[in-house]
């Protein structure tokens, strides 16, 4: 299993803890590669140019294909080269304030935003992340102008946020939830397709008034393009049985992550969507990589 980032990450996490179900249900070894780097590129591109016998499978965020190739260049085409297995985990993006950050609840944020433009700064992981887009999109709808202040990851931005060098972090729930905790950092809003239970108080974006602006990581598995259908269906059948199991769902809730939506036909229609969807969104904003 072939994880295009870096161990110790959601991704890892998710991994991990699937190829342990699947070496059950298949009964056979399922070894984690983490091969991080280029957007996720790197790995995505080994699994695209491996040999089609399902031995060689990707975990990886729909990013990885709906956005990367659109601000650089894929040595690989999106939708051509690989099989859609499963979404297998949604990690939600949370909206956070820090302590530079004087409103107190998304409302008030956009009324910031709206009456001083620009004075609301927000941090990302990155220049092309599913949280950068998904603010070019609430700033659209609600005419606010918000500064972004991409990173290159997320412990920077991480350390910056707790040290109040700007007011929002937008980022992977899970990065936010231990600093929720301890009162660092004050979740407004989510992107993600129910609440948290970790958070049952806070509102998605879509509950806001804003479904356009649901943007998250949606990791699913991935096969080569070629891969015989009797193996793709061995493969899905194993998935489903581990991902519908109470522990794997006990992982997803003490992580912060949901469950994940979609499988076969379905999920690759999905993915087109979303690869359509964004190369508007990327144009629009005029996104390159940092």
């Amino acid at each position: 299993m072939i994880v295009p980032y870096t161990a110790g990450g959601s991704a890892d996490a998710i991994g991990r803890n699937l190829a342990l179900a699947l070496a059950k249900r298949l009964n056979t070894s399922v070894v984690v590669e983490n091969k991080p780097g280029a957007g996720a590129s790197l790995g995505s591109d080994l699994v695209a140019k491996s040999a089609p016998d399902g031995y060689t499978i990707l975990l990886a965020s729909t990013s990885a294909l709906t956005i990367y190739p659109h601000i650089a260049k894929a040595k690989y085409q999106p939708l051509e080269d690989f099989i859609p297995l499963a979404s297998v985990a949604i990690a939600p993006v949370a909206l956070a304030g820090t302590k530079s950050l004087q409103a107190q609840d998304f409302k008030a944020l956009i009324a910031a935003a709206n009456s001083k433009p620009d004075s609301i700064r927000y941090g990302t992981p990155g220049m092309g992340t599913v949280a950068h887009l998904g603010m070019e999109i609430l700033s659209g709808n609600t005419n606010a102008k918000l500064l972004h202040v991409p990173y290159k990851g997320n412990s920077q931005a991480l350390t910056d946020a707790i040290g109040g060098s700007f007011e929002l972090l937008v980022t992977n729930a899970d990065v936010v939830l231990p600093h929720a905790k301890t009162g660092a950092l004050r979740p407004l809003a989510v992107m993600a397709p129910t609440r948290l239970e970790a958070w049952p108080q806070v509102p998605t974006l879509a509950e806001l008034g804003y479904p356009d602006a649901q943007y998250y990581s949606d990791f699913g598995l991935f096969l080569p393009a070629r891969t015989p259908a009797a193996t793709v269906d061995t493969l899905l059948k194993a998935i489903n049985e581990s991902t519908s199991q109470p522990e794997f769902a006990e992982f997803l809730r003490n992580t912060a992550n949901q469950a994940g939506v979609g499988a076969g036909a379905a999920y690759a229609e999905k993915i087109k969507q979303q690869y359509e969807r964004n190369a508007g969104v990327i144009k629009k904003a005029n996104i390159v990589a940092n």
